[in-house]
């Protein structure tokens, strides 16, 4: 296995690239499933393959926010999955009552 020759920290990046990748797809796996039970998209559509794309985002951010939080085990999963499933959509409307609540105005406005 090529991995193994990597030296120890690209090994423990790519472990933990892994693992945030995983609890991501589990993440954006079960808002896909709730959208399909609401009977508000297909199970198998193209939309499946925005999903992949979103969970591979949202896994390297919420891991490195995970990392950053200093979160390890079940607790750095739980939020990645939980990051994952809310999306970017809901993290930017947080960030946008955030800077509302702190008085920090948009560059526009």
């Amino acid at each position: 296995m090529p991995w193994r020759h990597l030296p120890p920290e690209m090994q423990q990046t790519l472990a933990g690239f892994v693992w945030a990748l995983w609890w991501a797809l589990i993440g954006r796996g079960l808002y896909h499933a709730n959208l399909v039970r609401q009977g508000r998209r297909r199970f198998w559509s193209w939309k499946l393959v925005w999903e992949l794309m979103i969970a591979i985002g949202m896994g390297v951010v919420a891991g490195g926010a995970a990392e950053w939080l200093q979160l390890t085990g079940m607790t750095a999963a739980g939020f990645i999955a939980a990051v994952s499933y809310l999306g970017p959509r809901t993290i930017e409307a947080v960030q946008v009552w955030a800077e509302r609540k702190a008085g920090i105005r948009d560059a526009d406005g």
